[in-house]
């Protein structure tokens, strides 16, 4: 009896049906990518991993702001006319930030490499400008399947990336390509899903789309906050989040950030994948929640039921994951289980505050949110700086993830804090009005 009333909440409940699609996906992509671990790790050495890691890094803060994250206006947008002349922007501001990284690749790729103490990432980056192409363009079609609630088709995609991240980084390990391998893999598990999710755009749009110019730039000025704003804090939180893995291997070695880069695949890529579904979910509710009053107790549900959710697993993973890493990946791959029980206890902190985080930007705080990632930022490089005075990688992952659980957390309650007080700004705004 009571699961059936469960259950009947849980079908009436369209926010928790569509959160479910989502993390549903994100649960089967990501076992897709578990099972194929095992065997990626054999077929890649710690060196090939820790140029991973650095060519991600570079994609990661380039990707971010590859579209003046004017792609976030899209479910935002007044009319569907206005947010199809944003996903026009979005995608030529995009297309013209592959078009430079191309450019920076050809003439100072070789001297980059050499900055980063990898002089072989010189045969990686040449994945950096396709990559940054598809993956930007596959960002901004996402926000427009956000904006019609059709998260079956993002879920479905999902799914697709990891399959297919999963396939090619197999067989081109067989193929023994090495690094520029997992970075092709990577570029084709970023975009896979692509041409699903531009489907869904109505044909009637595309028609119209060569006389979109001038309402993209009326647009382009009427959401100005978010390149002002959120493309800053967008960079600083990228460059925040890929920090370990470009100074671990520039401070220490590869080697280490390669370690680094599987802890963090297996345990950050789902803590990712769950609180972006998550939060894309709130997003598209948050313009509803803010007219009826309940952002804050629609955010504070979400923060309360995740925390609560993950605090045993998170557990679980601090104490056991050196014996797991080492059973499941080989011995080679030991040190990746040690530093993985320190990186979940961030991850976790980590984890509520992206779910929440969205909310942010539905109600115009992109300054709070610049300032959070600058902390954040700060906060990180003290904790990596502090490592390598000790001349200790573990230290410094372990500063790391301990600046992470009480930096987001603190962050975290930013934001509850910030949802609180817009809900009574806006009830003091409603009630002047009825009395006017």
């Amino acid at each position: 009896m009571i699961y059936a009333r469960l259950w009947t909440v849980v079908r009436g409940n369209s926010f928790i049906r569509s959160a479910g699609a989502l993390v549903s996906a994100s649960v089967v992509g990501q076992l897709i990518l578990l099972a194929a671990t095992p065997l990626v790790t054999r077929l890649y050495s710690p060196l090939d991993f820790g140029l991973l890691a650095l060519f991600t890094g570079i994609f990661g803060g380039v990707l971010v702001t590859s579209s003046l994250r004017y792609e976030l206006a899209i479910p935002l947008a007044r009319s569907d006319r206005d947010a199809f002349a944003l996903l026009m922007l979005a995608l030529l501001i995009n297309g013209g930030f592959a078009a430079v990284t191309a450019a920076a690749v050809f003439f100072w790729g070789e001297t980059l490499s050499r900055a980063l103490n990898s002089p072989a990432l010189v045969g990686v980056l040449w994945v950096l400008p396709i990559s940054l192409l598809g993956a930007g363009s596959y960002k901004a079609f996402r926000l427009w399947a956000v904006r019609r609630h059709d998260f079956d088709a993002i879920a479905r995609t999902k799914i697709t990336q990891s399959a297919a991240n999963a396939v090619s980084q197999i067989s081109f390990g067989l193929a023994g390509l090495g690094a520029p391998g997992l970075a092709i893999g990577h570029f084709l598990g970023m975009t896979a899903g692509l041409y699903r999710l531009a489907r869904g755009v109505d044909r009637a749009f595309w028609r119209c789309g060569r006389a979109q110019s001038l309402r993209m730039r009326v647009l382009a000025k009427r959401y100005s906050r978010f390149p002002k704003y959120d493309v800053p804090a967008a960079f600083v939180d990228a460059m925040s989040v890929q920090l370990p893995n470009l100074l671990l291997a520039v401070l220490f070695n590869p080697a280490v950030a390669g370690h680094y880069l599987l802890a963090d695949r297996m345990l950050g890529a789902p803590f990712s994948l769950l609180s972006q579904s998550i939060g894309q979910v709130l997003y598209a509710r948050s313009r509803r929640a803010v007219e009826d009053g309940q952002l804050a107790v629609l955010t504070a549900k979400v923060f309360i039921g995740l925390a609560t959710v993950l605090m045993v697993p998170t557990i679980v993973v601090f104490l056991a994951s050196e014996s797991l890493f080492t059973f499941a990946f080989g011995e080679a791959w030991r040190e990746a289980g040690v530093l993985a029980g320190w990186l979940v206890v961030g991850l976790f902190g980590q984890f509520l505050f992206s779910s929440i985080s969205l909310v942010l930007m539905a109600t115009g705080a992109q300054s709070i949110n610049l300032a959070l990632h600058l902390t954040m930022l700060c906060a990180r490089s003290v904790a990596l700086g502090y490592g390598y005075a000790v001349e200790s990688a573990l230290v410094a992952v372990i500063a790391l993830s301990l600046a992470n659980f009480l930096g987001y957390l603190g962050a975290a309650a930013v934001v509850l804090w910030h949802a609180r007080n817009h809900d009574a700004r806006n009830a003091v705004y409603s009630v002047d009005r009825g009395t006017s």
